[in-house]
């Protein structure tokens, strides 16, 4: 007899289905993962990857490859459009506006 409240084992799932296949594919990884790092440690124990790394030659910036930079023609900065006039000439039309407003009202 089990004491009131003590853990009984749960139902579990056999004969395969999706569960057994989600393990055996974390499992797999688990081990392919395994092997890059023993390759790493045997490298690294043997100074393999010390050499491959002074003889790789690092740029300025860090990179690893040179890329070159794509030789397009920079797009030169577009004035916006105000209801279909570029924006200062409508500024400046408003100003023009307030100018004859001004000069209306002092003439009065």
């Amino acid at each position: 007899m089990q004491p009131e409240g003590a853990p009984t084992m749960a139902a579990t799932t056999t004969g395969g289905g999706w569960w057994d296949g989600a393990n055996s594919f974390l499992g797999n990884a688990l081990k392919i993962w395994g092997d890059v790092e023993k390759v790493k440690a045997i490298k690294s124990s043997n100074g393999i990857t010390q050499n491959e790394h002074m003889n790789t030659a690092e740029l300025d910036n860090g990179a690893a490859v040179l890329v070159d930079a794509p030789k397009t023609q920079t797009a030169q900065p577009t004035e916006p459009m105000v209801f279909g006039l570029p924006q200062s000439t409508v500024l400046y039309g408003f100003g023009g506006l307030l100018a004859v407003a001004l000069i209306m009202k002092a003439m009065k």
